[in-house]
């Protein structure tokens, strides 16, 4: 799990047993930004969504294919990041959850600060920049 922002974690793929340390750790938020088969071995967003919700966490599965990045799935992720809940957002790597967060956090936040957070929490998104500079100036 890697910090972001303040309320905003990515992470490659969890299990049903991460889901009591996250709940312990403050959050209230999981969202699964990967769609199932993707692997064998990959755990169904179903069991996740059903062990959140037995531990009162809330769940919203968002799945990205990889190279996607859909309107729709940035304009979701941006209503994620608008509640200001302390949120994990996972995928296989984390790589399309960051992608999906730098994209919705623009349309409030700066171009060069967005990738400069994710710089810091170890991806980098500059091949990015020239989506990201087009969502903040229609933002504006």
């Amino acid at each position: 799990m890697i910090k972001v922002s303040d309320n905003y974690y990515v992470s490659p793929q969890i299990s049903e047993e991460d889901l009591d340390y996250f709940k312990n750790e403050g959050f209230s938020l999981v969202v699964c930004n990967r769609p199932n088969g993707e692997e064998d071995s990959q755990i169904d967003f179903e069991i996740i969504q059903k062990r959140c919700e037995s531990i009162g966490l809330t769940f919203i599965n968002l799945p990205m294919v990889p190279g996607n990045l859909e309107s729709e799935l940035i304009l979701q992720t941006k209503k994620i990041l608008d509640k200001n809940q302390k949120t994990l957002a996972y995928c296989r790597t984390g790589t399309r959850c960051i992608n999906l967060w730098a994209c919705a956090n623009v349309f409030e936040a700066d171009v060069d600060e967005t990738i400069e957070n994710a710089t810091k929490a170890g991806y980098d998104l500059d091949h990015l920049r020239p989506l990201l500079i087009s969502i903040n100036s229609t933002a504006s």
